[in-house]
């Protein structure tokens, strides 16, 4: 392993980052040092280069060596590296072997030194370095490979928006090609079918959705036109939906009037709910209807539709109810007769009434009016010439016998 040396070293440049000594550019890499221990990502640095003296290798011939003394040494020999299982390690990787001769050996050339590198290429060695522990970070390199393209395209299409005309044509251009497309002739609707509904809101209904027509499905606004139609007097409920050969079918439920309101102002067709049906012009015939009136009556069309069916028994006598003081019902028979009905427990009043009429012939009698607002104290109101002859009877009862 090969130490790491401090960044201020102007000597050379970190060649490991598995080292005692510690820098700030350590930490970018600490979780892969076993990667840079096992490979040399600086080929350029320098590294410590340990000299020792060359070894000598038996001559393939060996030749006599000259001792110093003058003469020749036959009894000393250089044997190889001796085996690890000896008990005395060699020294410089020779041992001395009384069996080996010196004229036997030869020295070996010495290996040959890495070349001497510049200040310059040792700094872009330390710059390749930090920059490839940089690189393989995780952070820094999910900034570098997807943040920073996305920067730049972010940053063009900005620069781009930021023109107003840019914008501009580039809306125009959105609409020629959804215009190319949805404007095409299978896609255009140019006809209405309307289900069986009455006369006039047949004629209304073409004549609203005729403006819209010839065009494109995808430019309909189907719930607009939906509400816009169902938002006639006469209609409850509509569905729009898209037919073959370009149609567009309507179905219509239309609302049946029950009831004819006459508001003091104006008469209404009302349906069951209370909602306007159609609205009638002074001219125009009565429709065969019950008659309501009074102000808030169309809010009680239910109620008033209870106490005209109970009051069929009276037959063609009555006209219709009025509502008094939006809080109770009169109901109008013909001589202009009256029956005052309470706010609350109407039925059970007319019922009343009824049967009085049934068994006395009440209604039958001078009567203007049956007052039933208290139910407890029924009155009756008579008209000025019944009066009078009430009085005659009790002045004379003799006459009244005769």
């Amino acid at each position: 392993m090969r130490p790491v040396r401090d960044d201020m070293d102007r000597g050379g440049a970190p060649v490991s980052a598995q080292s005692l000594e510690h820098c700030f550019w350590d930490h970018l890499g600490a979780t892969r040092a076993e990667e840079y221990a096992s490979e040399d990502i600086l080929d350029l640095c320098p590294e410590p280069v340990m000299f020792q003296d060359p070894p000598l290798a038996p001559a393939e011939h060996p030749e006599p060596v000259q001792d110093l003394t003058g003469g020749f040494d036959d009894t000393l020999h250089v044997a190889p590296m001796e085996d690890p299982q000896s008990e005395r390690p060699a020294q410089h990787g020779f041992r001395t072997d009384p069996a080996v001769r010196w004229d036997n050996i030869r020295p070996v050339p010495p290996q040959t030194l890495r070349k001497a590198v510049s200040l310059a290429q040792t700094r872009r060695a330390r710059l390749a370095y930090r920059l490839q522990r940089i690189w393989l970070t995780p952070f820094y390199r999910a900034c570098i490979t997807r943040g920073l393209p996305l920067f730049l395209v972010l940053g063009v299409v900005a620069l781009v928006l930021s023109n107003a005309q840019n914008r501009a044509q580039i809306a125009l251009w959105g609409d020629a090609a959804y215009a190319a497309v949805v404007d095409r002739p299978e896609f255009m609707v140019s006809s209405v079918t309307v289900s069986p509904v009455a006369p006039e809101l047949d004629r209304s209904i073409r004549a609203r959705l005729a403006v819209e027509l010839p065009r494109s499905s995808f430019r309909l606004d189907l719930p607009a036109l939906r509400a816009e139609i169902e938002a006639y007097d006469s209609v409850a409920e509509a569905a729009l939906r898209l037919g073959a050969d370009g149609a567009l079918v309507v179905t219509v439920q239309e609302r049946a009037p029950v009831v004819l309101w006459h508001s003091g102002r104006e008469r209404q067709l009302l349906d069951i709910d209370g909602h306007r049906v159609a609205m009638l012009s002074d001219e125009a015939a009565l429709p065969d209807l019950p008659l309501i009136a009074g102000e808030g009556a169309q809010a009680h069309v239910r109620e008033a539709l209870a106490l005209l069916d109970a009051a069929l028994p009276l037959g063609e006598r009555l006209r219709g109810l009025v509502r008094v003081g939006a809080r109770r019902w009169d109901v109008v028979l013909d001589r202009d007769q009256r029956i005052r009905l309470p706010e609350r427990g109407a039925m059970q009043a007319l019922e009343r009434v009824l049967a009085l009429d049934h068994a006395q012939d009440l209604l039958a009698r001078d009567v203007l009016s049956v007052d039933m607002r208290n139910p407890a104290r029924p009155i009756l109101h008579v008209s000025p010439g019944a009066l009078e002859t009430l009085r005659a009877i009790r002045v004379n009862p003799s006459e009244a016998s005769q």
